[in-house]
């Protein structure tokens, strides 16, 4: 086997270390976490759109199965984000959102579009492990801020072994190095941003 998500993860190693790094997560802040909600009232349910999308393109058995269990992660996922959202009193308002913040959503809808199955797979197994440790991370700080519905912090935890065996092979179907690298970085990059936008 290539190794495809070992490969790439190596190569973003450093930027993936900003990410686990990140300062909005060196201490608990009810800032922060407000601003993860308000942004995520929008990127859930747009991620959520893109997945159901790329499911609708897949013909092969194994793609069905991984972007099945992905659209079913995300909406249970959005029922959770809206349980804290209704706790914290924060309602979707256009006016609140980060452009960096939203970057990521985007470029997954551009992927639902134009890329291939293996392209998606790529960027989201990359993706996932560095998205799910800065969440399990938040999800203890709204914990400590005695937050209740915690849920959505530990739907979006782990682990993923699953869903990295699955993109594997989807990714070796699809296998163009340079493009996965390119899509790699950038999705990376608009994780970084994400959290960037959560203390700007």
């Amino acid at each position: 086997m290539a190794d495809i998500i070992g490969n790439l993860r190596e190569e973003l190693k450093d930027l993936n270390q900003k990410i686990l790094t990140h300062p909005s997560l060196q201490k608990p802040s009810r800032e922060v976490l407000n601003r993860f909600v308000e942004n995520q009232l929008y990127i859930i349910p747009h991620d959520l759109k893109a997945l159901s999308h790329v499911l609708s393109r897949t013909i092969a058995l194994d793609e069905v199965e991984f972007f099945k269990m992905l659209v079913d992660g995300d909406y249970e996922a959005l029922k959770a984000l809206h349980d804290l959202a209704y706790e914290l009193n924060i309602k979707l308002d256009y006016s609140r959102l980060s452009l960096k913040a939203v970057s990521y959503t985007h470029f997954l809808s551009w992927l639902a579009l134009n890329g291939s199955p293996g392209d998606v797979a790529v960027a989201l197994t990359v993706n996932l492990p560095v998205w799910g440790e800065n969440v399990k991370k938040l999800g203890e700080h709204a914990r400590i801020l005695n937050i209740k519905s915690t849920k959505i912090f530990d739907l979006f935890s782990g682990p993923f072994g699953i869903l990295e065996e699955k993109a594997e092979k989807i990714s070796e179907r699809y296998l163009d190095w340079g493009r996965y690298r390119f899509i790699a970085k950038t999705i990376q990059q608009y994780e970084l941003d994400f959290w960037d936008s959560l203390i700007e």
